[in-house]
């Protein structure tokens, strides 16, 4: 029998949250991995949903039944990363605390971790840099202690497209 795979999906939405609306968050890479942003919207019982086979997914989630003020969106989106075996994040160059954490959270716990990250472009008279992002911290972070896989890319459309294609490696591997 197959280990069972679960994966989290980080990184932050492409709209400010009081610009919501579910065609915004169709958009959003998780609900093409998802193949339906319904899945997306609220955490189902047990709190894992199938993608393929022996690979689930476990958050998070754009709503929560036990609330959404700020302690409890910790408590969840730190015990679904506890329960994860694969945490995948897409950045780009927003400063995204939640997800800074999250990723700093995912490599102290030792969770498979692989970001795809946004190239952000130097200043003038900038020396060049090995990781090239405004979040280049957590990622330097995670590939120290968790020894994350990254990826540079020049676009967030090319993060997302990367990430999705490596959940489909996960879900055959």
């Amino acid at each position: 029998m197959e280990k069972q795979k679960i994966v989290y999906l980080g990184g932050n939405f492409k709209f400010q949250y009081k610009e919501y609306s579910v065609d915004k968050l169709a958009d959003d890479y998780r609900s093409h991995i998802l193949h339906d942003v319904n899945k997306l919207l609220h955490k189902p019982e047990g709190g894992l949903t199938p993608l393929s086979g022996d690979t689930m997914y476990c958050g998070p989630y754009y709503f929560y039944e036990e609330g959404t003020d700020g302690a409890n969106v910790v408590k969840n989106e730190t015990g679904m990363i506890d329960r994860c075996t694969h945490a995948v994040f897409v950045i780009d160059n927003t400063n995204i605390p939640g997800t800074i954490t999250e990723i700093v959270h995912a490599a102290m716990k030792g969770k498979d971790i692989a970001i795809f990250y946004v190239k952000q472009p130097l200043d003038d008279g900038e020396p060049e840099k090995n990781i090239c992002s405004a979040n280049w911290y957590p990622i330097e972070f995670a590939m120290q202690n968790a020894n994350a896989y990254t990826v540079e890319c020049p676009d967030r459309e090319m993060a997302e497209d990367l990430a999705y294609n490596y959940v489909e490696f996960i879900k055959r591997n």
